[in-house]
């Protein structure tokens, strides 16, 4: 009887406890409901607003972790060789006094329908008299709640406070905090299950009366330890809720691994101090910290271009204007910074370094008033062995509004010389503007599928013209118009005039006489459209300071006839879309849209070839060359030709995984096909080739940066095209992945 009294009260006494349990979890969803729903109608009611923006960030240490010891480093087993190493006493006397960098930003911000346009009115980087404009345009932690993801530093996340993240977060209520304007729920959340090691968990404190979140708090420990705190106000009669304030602290994770920052890199390594000097990272951090004020709820009028605008006097502005904008006020170490930065950076001459760093980048290297194109100083192809080079240009030390602009180019096997020589002049600051005429003489790819936008971009080598072995010569007069007049888009107008001399027996057929030299005049508008990237205005140029996609390019040429030139009229119309699909569990995946069509009688010079990259031989090693990002790479050279061709590519990169301590690859799966055809091929005497009419198809795989950046790509052939034997379907290929660390 005991017994049984016993197990009646331990069974009442767990259904009691089941059900608190499931009214304390019913509570929380509807709370987590709530907040979701008013998150989601935060941005819809207020569509026009604007605010203050003020920012400071710093990298530093805390002198009171920083031993002040002189220790002994011996150098053998036998502690017979020592040094002294007084390096941590050396950093913790500098990091008492200042720290190790700043910055400071001022911006009015206004939000327009949806879009957010900057301009900026203080801008300083402690010791740089002219700031690095691409640094800014770089977010480090979410403005907006009601966004399905969040992004924290590199980081991003499914956001646990929307429909589809709320099911992959477990949340519970863990406090409730006693406020005199009214009582607040303590809400803390994790993410269930991650594929990354970067787990993202937090606290958001919610208010009882309003459901609105005033504070929230994001956890990331991982190879870095990140802290992401934002406060919240209610604005706008209580309608909204905007942050009031921000702060994020970076310290190091477990890993071994680097961090971006402000563009550079952060290096945090495990040094062991037996064996080599004091390790600054172990107490780095970096702190940036974000004041918002002056919300403005009434209906703007920006006519600003671009999302970020620089004014022309925001790198004038004194410490006193800082203070009038900030709450955070400059302390004395912050004070030491400005000044003691300013001195290093004069005596050791680092912005000649950032400046030539940026130069790089973009293939160039500067001399001077000068910048000579590391693209030019060599390169090779079958036709003209080993071509040698120098190209060169003025710079905005020689003039921010006029450039001279040519190259020369030698090749060894067909013993000719190639030149260009241009100028340019700058008809517009705001809208970066060019107009350019230039004279060519040089040799380029017959049935190129390269846009001009494509001609613009730097390429430190270009693997697919080395087996190249059909090209045609060119003597071009050029006039081009380069404009960013219209927001997110590139665009450039073109018109040449042409003698086409084909460097092999070719002969075109036109309607009324045949040609084995002909007269081309070409009026060609290029329009590249970047529509989710991010622009910034600075005052000298228009920089791209976060790449989006999708990228879509249109291009219309036109060949006009009797205009110091042949009776040969045809126009081509060429796009592509490019796109990358990023996950969050580090994946992405890319993919490639282009097609373009001829209409009229073109010459082959001027028609489509689809990116060929492989060697027509019998074994497969012969056959082995470097792999291109966009080439079909088991289609042979001068294989097929169309005067109108579709092709799709797609292409999944997964993440990294490891062999062994150094060798780490990324595994890439790819699929790539292609159709097309040709109207009258019999127009096109002394080459023989296919049309791709019933489609050709590849797929393979890639294991990029196997060791010190080269890789390994296969690819196979099959479907309509497939060749008889097995061997001459499969290419085996090299590949090579630059990384700079930037």
């Amino acid at each position: 009887m005991r017994i049984l009294v016993w197990f009646i009260f331990f069974s009442s006494f767990v259904a009691m406890a089941q059900k608190t349990t499931s009214k304390h979890r019913e509570a929380t969803e509807n709370l987590v409901t709530t907040i979701i729903q008013l998150q989601s109608k935060n941005q819809i009611k207020t569509p026009n607003f604007s605010y203050t923006f003020y920012e400071k960030s710093i990298v530093s240490a805390n002198p009171d972790s920083i031993s002040a010891s002189i220790d002994t480093v011996f150098k053998n087993k036998r502690k017979m060789k020592f040094i002294i190493d007084s390096s941590s006493y050396k950093f913790k006397k500098i990091i008492t006094k200042q720290h190790i960098y700043q910055t400071e930003k001022v911006a009015k911000i206004s939000i327009e329908k949806g879009k957010k346009k900057e301009t900026i009115i203080g801008l300083k980087m402690a010791g740089l008299k002219q700031p690095v404009y691409e640094l800014l345009g770089q977010e480090f932690m979410p403005f907006d709640l009601s966004k399905k993801q969040l992004k924290i530093l590199q980081f991003t996340f499914q956001n646990p406070f929307s429909t589809d993240g709320s099911v992959k977060y477990k949340f519970e209520i863990t406090d409730t905090l006693i406020k005199p304007n009214g009582n607040e729920i303590v809400l803390q959340f994790e993410l269930k299950k991650s594929i990354k090691k970067n787990k993202l968990k937090g606290v958001a404190i919610v208010d009882l009366k309003t459901n609105a979140i005033t504070k929230i708090t994001f956890l990331i420990n991982s190879i870095i330890n990140v802290k992401a705190e934002t406060i919240f106000g209610s604005f706008n009669t209580e309608k909204s809720w905007f942050p009031v304030s921000q702060n994020i602290l970076i310290t190091k994770g477990k890993g071994k691994q680097n961090i971006d920052f402000l563009g550079e890199t952060i290096q945090f390594d495990n040094l062991p101090n037996t064996s080599k000097k004091y390790d600054y990272s172990n107490d780095l951090y970096v702190k940036i910290y974000r004041d918002y004020s002056n919300y403005n709820f009434t209906q703007l009028q920006n006519r600003q271009r671009y999302q970020i605008q620089i004014d022309k006097s925001a790198i004038k502005k004194n410490t006193a204007f800082f203070n009038t904008i900030s709450n955070d006020t400059l302390d004395e170490r912050s004070q030491n910074t400005y000044q003691t930065l300013d001195s290093l950076v004069t005596a050791t001459k680092i912005e000649k370094k950032i400046y030539f760093g940026k130069k790089l980048i973009n293939g160039q290297i500067p001399f001077g008033w000068f910048d000579f194109r590391a693209r030019d100083i060599f390169k090779y192809n079958s036709y003209e062995g080993f071509r040698l080079g120098l190209g060169i240009a003025t710079n905005e030390r020689f003039s921010p509004y006029y450039k001279l602009f040519g190259y020369g180019a030698y090749g060894t096997r067909d013993g000719i010389f190639k030149s260009q020589l241009g100028s340019a002049f700058r008809i517009s600051k705001n809208s970066d503007s060019w107009i350019s005429g230039s004279f060519t003489d040089d040799i380029i790819e017959f049935a190129d599928l390269t846009l001009i936008a494509d001609s613009k971009k730097f390429k430190l080598y270009d693997p697919r013209p080395f087996n190249l072995s059909t090209f045609y010569n060119h003597q071009s007069y050029e006039l081009t118009f380069e404009s960013k007049f219209i927001s997110k888009i590139e665009t450039t107008f073109k018109i040449s005039r042409s003698r086409i001399n084909p460097l092999f027996d070719y002969e075109f057929i036109a309607p009324n006489k045949s040609y084995k030299i002909y007269n081309l005049t070409l009026a060609t508008l290029s329009l590249e459209w970047s529509p989710n990237s991010k622009f910034l205005q600075a005052p000298q140029e228009i920089l791209e300071v976060e790449k989006g996609f999708p990228k879509i390019i249109l291009q219309v040429s036109h060949a006009i006839p009797n205009v110091l030139s042949e009776n040969i009229e045809f126009t081509k119309i060429d796009a592509r879309v490019y796109q990358e699909k990023k996950y969050l569990s580090g994946q992405k995946t890319t993919f490639l849209l282009q097609g373009g069509i001829s209409l009229g009688n073109a010459p082959l010079s001027h028609l489509y070839s689809v990116t060929p990259n492989n060697l027509d031989r019998e074994a497969i090693l012969r056959r082995v060359t470097f792999a291109n990002k966009t080439s079909f790479e088991t289609m042979y050279f001068n294989e097929f030709f169309s005067d109108r061709y579709s092709l799709f590519q797609m292409k999944h990169y997964f993440n990294k995984f490891q062999i062994s301590k150094s060798i780490k690859p990324t595994l890439i799966l790819g699929t790539k096909v292609a159709f097309g055809g040709f109207t009258h091929p019999e127009n096109h005497q002394g080459i023989a080739f296919k049309t791709m009419e019933k489609g050709f198809f590849e797929s393979g795989f890639e294991l990029q940066n196997i060791f010190k950046g080269f890789g390994l790509a296969t690819y196979y052939r099959y479907g309509p095209y497939q060749l008889e034997k097995f061997d001459q379907n499969i290419a085996i290929k090299l590949s090579f992945t630059l990384n700079l660390g930037i």
